[in-house]
C-alpha cells in the first residue's frame, strides 16, 4: 500500500516578515544588555571572567565594542529584510510584528543568561 503525502505547503509570505522582526527584536535586546549593563550601569563588560582578559579595561572595551558591531550588523540585515518586505508590498501586521520582535528581544534574554552568564561564564549576573 502506497501513501499519498499532502501537497507541499508554500512557504508564509508574511514569515520573511517576522524574521526581520525577530531579528530587530534580538539586536535591540542585546543593545539595551550592551548599554544600560555595560556602559551606563558599568556592572560588568563581555569578557569580565575570562582570565587573561579579566583585567584589561582595554580589550574589554573592545570585547563590548565587537558585540556592539554584531549587533549592528544583525539589525541591519534584519531592517533590510523588511524593508525588502515592504518594497514588495509585504507589509506585516503590526501587531504580530510587534509581538516576533518582542520574541526576539525575549531570545536575546534567554541566549544572554544561559550561554553567556550560565554555560560560558564569560560574565557575572549582578
Amino acid at each position: 500500500m502506497t501513501s499519498i503525502a499532502p501537497p507541499a505547503r508554500p512557504i508564509d509570505e508574511d514569515a520573511l516578515s517576522y524574521v526581520a522582526a525577530v531579528l530587530l527584536g534580538f539586536s535591540f535586546g542585546g543593545f539595551f544588555d550592551g548599554i544600560l549593563f555595560h556602559q551606563i550601569l558599568q556592572w560588568h563588560h563581555l569578557l569580565s571572567r575570562v582570565a587573561p582578559f579579566a583585567d584589561d579595561l582595554r580589550v574589554q572595551i573592545l570585547a563590548d565594542g565587537l558585540f556592539h558591531a554584531a549587533m549592528y550588523g544583525l539589525a541591519a540585515l534584519g531592517l533590510a529584510l523588511l524593508i525588502a518586505r515592504v518594497a514588495h508590498g509585504r507589509r506585516p501586521g503590526t501587531r504580530r510584528f510587534i509581538a516576533w520582535f518582542m520574541i526576539g528581544f525575549g531570545a536575546w534574554q534567554i541566549v544572554d543568561v544561559v550561554a553567556m552568564h550560565w554555560i560560558l561564564g564569560l560574565h557575572n549576573i549582578r
